[in-house]
């Protein structure tokens, strides 16, 4: 008995004699294989990244030699600026020193005069002297703020350091290379000698014909 259902191309109007089929054995398909892997093709894969793992190696240590370069450049030139702001700053403490020391030079003078003016008045003057008297303290005292020192070494063994003889004094009282007068103090800025004082040195009396402290 057959089915009157129509199939896609009439097939249904076939008749079971009129359909053949055959069987194809399989293995006579030629079957589709992946080309084998050229080994040479592989070995050339393998030794391009060895190439490429050792250029990137090189590069790495190239650079790691240009930062050490650059870092020493940059040591170098922040040691050298360092070194140039000191000495920038030395010769400014200089030229501030040395102008210092000037304006002292020049005022000393005025200081030496109200001083003088101090020992030829005595308090009896009154308002005249208290008034020198109180300039001349001012003067001191500012001149101390900016590290200015007197020296006065009335009563000291002559030092030739800081002080300078311009006087030989013949006595007994006093033991020889004392000083037994001041004409002028010597005065100091922050250590350093601006000016020595001068002194009167005692001598012995067997001493007169010798030197004291460079006089002959």
């Amino acid at each position: 008995m057959h089915d009157d259902t129509d199939f896609p191309g009439q097939l249904g109007n076939i008749g079971d004699d009129e359909i053949e089929i055959e069987f194809v054995d399989a293995c006579d398909v030629p079957s589709v294989i992946a080309p084998e892997a050229d080994p040479q093709s592989i070995t050339s894969g393998e030794t391009g990244m060895a190439i490429s793992d050792e250029s990137g190696a090189q590069k790495i240590e190239k650079l790691e030699a240009e930062l050490d370069h650059v870092r020493d450049v940059y040591l170098r030139k922040l040691a050298e600026f360092d070194n140039f702001r000191k000495r920038v700053d030395r010769e400014r403490e200089d030229l501030r020193q040395a102008a210092l020391e000037d304006f002292v030079r020049e005022i000393l003078p005025v200081v030496d005069n109200f001083e003088r003016a101090l020992q030829h008045t005595d308090a009896d003057s009154g308002a005249f002297h208290q008034g020198v008297e109180m300039i001349a303290k001012q003067l001191h005292d500012t001149l101390g703020r900016k590290g200015v020192t007197a020296i006065d070494p009335l009563g000291q063994f002559f030092d030739p350091e800081v002080h300078e003889a311009v006087q030989r004094v013949e006595t007994g009282d006093q033991l020889p290379g004392t000083v037994v007068t001041v004409m002028l103090k010597g005065y100091t800025l922050g250590g350093r000698l601006i000016r020595p004082a001068m002194a009167g040195v005692a001598v012995g009396p067997v001493e007169t014909e010798g030197g004291v402290g460079g006089l002959s």
